[in-house]
């Protein structure tokens, strides 16, 4: 058994025990007061990314007295689904919604034409609409900057970029940062949508992600040991780490997804009781595989331990 095996085990026992006590305080804090309900929708078909963000999603509706419905989209980054969803949600009692978005432009337009009028918390995109009460980011620009910083100082001259379809809006961000380092530092770089293995010519070194999945979809492909590629890649999932501890990733660009999901539903019970706050511009960090273990970063990675 591998140590991140080892910890993954104490990480799940740990997490049983805070669901525990989780259990025990929503029935104690409901007692003589109704919970508020708020629904969290994500970009994404699939939710494993999401664990470490649900820890802290857990804890906070613990301590407000919350009810939360995590919702999935069964199209990854499909607009009109995302909003029929907030639609749903709406009409089936939600008092705020919590979105990671699925596009940019096409989702604050859709947003502006629907009924949907309630508050409404972002995270990691920046749309631009009068629906949004506030933004719980990190500075994804910056963050794509400094990812580019890095490539050149582990002797990066040519890459490749993964984008994916592109559609959410962090992705353009991270890849304007990104942009501007590698301009600034002369790497040579190609865009790409697709699986990027085409591109693999005249001496390109590494390729980067720009969002959980991609990474994922990167290293479960072979990109270091198939190919001979550094990958570089955003996220915070236990399966990234565990890239990342096997060699398969040189370096991951990470929010705390714990403080996301907390202070998300902490933003959304402040809305709904018309408190004062506003928007939150998180912290970011720069993971290689010797930091995985140092004691500076056990809380940010292994937030249950």
């Amino acid at each position: 058994m591998g140590k991140i095996e080892r910890w993954l085990i104490t990480l799940l026992a740990a997490a049983l025990a805070v669901s525990l006590v989780i259990t025990f305080a929503v029935g104690f804090s409901g007692r003589g007061e109704a919970a508020l309900r708020i629904s969290v929708i994500v970009h994404d078909e699939d939710d494993t990314q999401w664990e470490k963000f649900k820890l802290g999603m857990d804890q906070a509706a613990a301590e407000y007295n919350v009810e939360v419905n995590f919702v999935t989209l069964y199209d990854r980054n499909d607009v009109g689904q995302q909003v029929e969803l907030i639609e749903r949600e709406a009409s089936n009692g939600a008092q705020a919604i919590i979105l990671s978005p699925a596009g940019k432009e096409d989702l604050a337009a859709a947003l502006e034409k629907s009924s949907v009028n309630m508050p409404l918390i972002l995270m990691e995109g920046t749309i631009m609409s009068d629906k949004v009460s506030r933004r719980i980011c990190a500075d994804q620009e910056t963050m794509g900057y400094r990812m580019g910083l890095a490539m050149k100082k582990d002797g990066v001259e040519k890459c490749v970029v993964y984008t994916g379809d592109g559609s959410q809006s962090f992705i353009g961000e991270r890849l304007k940062g990104l942009r501007r380092a590698f301009e600034e530092n002369g790497t040579v770089y190609t865009v790409t949508k697709e699986q990027p293995e085409t591109y693999f010519w005249r001496g390109t070194e590494a390729v980067a992600a720009l969002d959980d999945s991609l990474t994922g979809e990167l290293c479960a492909d072979g990109m270091s040991w198939r190919y001979g590629k550094k990958v570089y890649g955003f996220g915070s999932s236990d399966q990234l780490l565990r890239y990342l501890d096997d060699g398969e990733l040189e370096l991951l660009m990470l929010v705390s997804s714990y403080d996301e999901g907390y202070l998300g539903v902490q933003a959304a019970v402040e809305e709904i009781r018309k408190e004062e706050g506003g928007d939150v511009v998180l912290d970011f960090y720069e993971i290689k595989r010797d930091r995985i273990y140092q004691k500076a970063y056990q809380r940010l990675l292994f937030p249950a331990s």
